[in-house]
């Protein structure tokens, strides 16, 4: 077992559907990643803000190392695949709000299941617009979302939870300080208010799925073990 994943963490995940980890990378391990993503994504575009790792070997080696590997593993099984590679920046005063959702409501892949790794570059708290989520969600069925009027709503995602499927009282702020980072599951609801601090907030967001998973839309990486797909899923070759 990972020295970063502990039989506590289990636990955390399958009652509430997600568990924190605290200093998974020091300060001055993140500079490298963080310099490179702000310069090629936020800053020049050479590179999109969502699946740059389709294109950037740097980026999906550097997501594919042990220690996310070892924190996914006992949660999916040794035949891991990297689909997901997201830079989730929100600028300061700027920085919309991420509507309530279930990220598995967004995915095509089945049977939908993922792990998310979300690492925090910077501080990230309730000034600046962290997630927040709702422990145990993830037990219950996918729910209704409905779409967002975009003129009036400047929101992330165009879907959103209707608020009488679940009690908003019982949400709880993840707060990550830099090198920190939370792990949660793909049915866990989950969202964050809008970034009107004069603070960014500055994450990578990293989802691994078991092997046996099918999905075809050409962003997986196979980062440990084996394909279990009878050779459905395609894998970025480097």
């Amino acid at each position: 077992m990972s020295v970063y994943f502990t039989p506590e963490m289990a636990v955390e995940y399958q009652a509430d559907g997600f568990f924190l980890v605290r200093k998974l990378f020091t300060e001055g391990e993140l500079h490298q990643v963080t310099d490179y993503i702000i310069e090629n994504v936020i800053n020049t575009g050479r590179l999109p803000v969502v699946q740059p790792h389709k294109t950037d070997r740097f980026l999906r080696e550097w997501a594919s190392q042990e220690r996310f590997l070892d924190l996914v593993q006992p949660l999916l099984g040794p035949d891991l695949a990297l689909w997901t590679v997201h830079c989730f920046y929100k600028p300061s005063v700027t920085g919309p709000r991420t509507p309530w959702h279930q990220d598995a409501r967004y995915w095509a892949m089945k049977p939908v299941v993922t792990a998310s790794v979300w690492l925090a570059l910077e501080p990230v708290d309730e000034e600046n617009g962290c997630m927040n989520v709702i422990p145990g969600s993830h037990l219950e069925e996918i729910c209704q979302h409905h779409q967002i009027d975009d003129e009036k709503d400047q929101a992330s995602l165009s879907l959103e939870i209707d608020n009488q499927k679940f009690d908003e009282s019982k949400a709880i702020s993840i707060v990550l300080d830099t090198g920190d980072c939370s792990v949660h599951h793909s049915h866990l609801i989950h969202g964050a208010k809008a970034n009107n601090s004069g603070r960014s907030r500055h994450g990578l967001v990293l989802r691994y799925m078991p092997t046996s998973s099918i999905r075809t839309d050409g962003d997986l990486y196979l980062a440990r073990g084996r394909d279990l797909s009878n050779g459905v899923n395609v894998y970025i070759q480097d």
